[in-house]
């Protein structure tokens, strides 16, 4: 949201599809007909604490809703170029710059781009990297996972838990879900964990989640591999990756999106730079060395946090919901280990940057229990209020 603010379309991304007033708590349930097990309050997003440690606060703004506002943005831009339906198929580089080949995929019409530099931000299994044969490392696949979007206007007058960020789902198997509002209206997306007979009956495990049935239209159902993985090396000449071409992480904890913008920032100034003559020798160099271990950081995290609601403990049933409301608040208050606290997306040093000339001060907490604002090299500057024309 920082970023957002900084080319001025925070406002229209806070206000594109989650309601600054609605409730973001987090909600353990049987179903959305049965027990609620506990709830768990966050604030909205209405706030706006002067004191902050920044001037934005969080925002739900799911893909489908940010991808159009940052194209539109970028299309005020004069020297950017959008080429959709095309396809890099091949590349070759040398000390002078980059050839790259592209094929229109409505007419299969083929021609080279000649350029100083390409980013890959082509995904998990994007070209780019492969063609570099940059390899990753992880842990690999965490599960196999299903997500089922679908439309359903009815749902949220049909029960009685309210509005929620998360809705989890427990049963006598443990944690085995996760409901999550897109809009606040009546997009939703159901992520089943591991059970993948939800490919074949989507309608079932819609119902699962209900309680039984309910009206709804199933937009999509994909299955995907929840993954650990950060590439060993961010690019290779005039060439580099970025976003989940150089990092797959587990969604839980949210900080799969924050860790690709903040790449893209990173390299696209030190890029213009170059372009403008004004980058030395080390500058793109300190883009990897910048952001790769905060990838494995974030990484790390995720894959943590996703390993802890595999310790959320099963739900047998029954008249046992009161009681089991102390287990859950037992599992939360033991979560320090594993929990992803928004701090922690602005809470790091880039330390190793060849471009960072350290000051003898002591090393920054790699995992505060707060937010500590640093004025170390390599940190975010701490957010201050100025007085007008101050």
């Amino acid at each position: 949201m920082e970023f957002c603010r900084r080319w001025g379309v925070a406002k229209e991304v806070r206000e594109s599809v989650w309601p600054d007033g609605s409730a973001l708590d987090f909600v353990y349930i049987e179903s959305l007909k049965g027990a609620e097990l506990g709830r768990y309050r966050n604030p909205t997003y209405k706030p706006r604490d002067p004191k902050a440690i920044t001037p934005e606060t969080g925002c739900h703004c799911p893909q489908i809703f940010f991808d159009p506002i940052l194209a539109a943005r970028a299309k005020q831009l004069k020297s950017v170029r959008f080429a959709y339906e095309t396809e890099l198929v091949s590349f070759t580089q040398d000390a002078d710059g980059v050839r790259a080949d592209i094929v229109d995929a409505k007419n299969g019409a083929r021609c080279q781009i000649a350029c100083d530099y390409i980013v890959g931000c082509d995904g998990a299994s994007g070209f780019v990297r492969q063609a570099l044969d940059i390899p990753l490392e992880g842990l690999g696949a965490l599960s196999n996972s299903v997500n089922i979007f679908f439309r359903s206007r009815e749902l949220p007058q049909l029960h009685d838990k309210g509005w929620a960020r998360i809705y989890r789902l427990v049963d006598a198997d443990g944690c085995w879900s996760e409901l999550i509002p897109i809009d606040g209206k009546e997009l939703f997306r159901l992520s089943i964990f591991t059970d993948q007979t939800a490919l074949d009956r989507p309608g079932g495990a819609l119902e699962r989640v209900f309680g039984g049935a309910f009206p709804f239209e199933i937009i999509n159902v994909s299955a995907w591999e929840r993954r650990d993985f950060v590439a060993t090396q961010y690019g290779r000449g005039r060439v580099f990756i970025a976003g989940d071409a150089a990092h797959q992480n587990s969604p839980t904890g949210g900080l799969g999106m924050a860790t690709g913008i903040e790449d893209a920032a990173n390299l696209a100034w030190k890029l213009d730079a170059m372009l403008r003559g004004w980058g030395g020798p080390d500058l793109l160099a300190s883009y990897e060395a910048e952001r790769r271990p905060i990838a494995r950081r974030n990484v790390d995290f995720s894959t943590r946090a996703y390993h802890a609601i595999e310790t959320i403990p099963p739900f047998k049933g029954g008249a046992a919901a009161e009681a089991y409301k102390g287990a859950l608040d037992s599992w939360r208050d033991n979560l320090g280990r594993y929990t992803v606290p928004d701090f922690v997306k602005m809470q790091y040093t880039y330390e190793d940057s060849p471009i960072s000339a350290l000051d003898g001060t002591p090393h920054d907490d790699p995992e505060p229990p707060r937010f500590v604002p640093s004025t170390r090299p390599g940190s975010r500057a701490p957010h201050a209020w100025l007085d007008d024309g101050g």
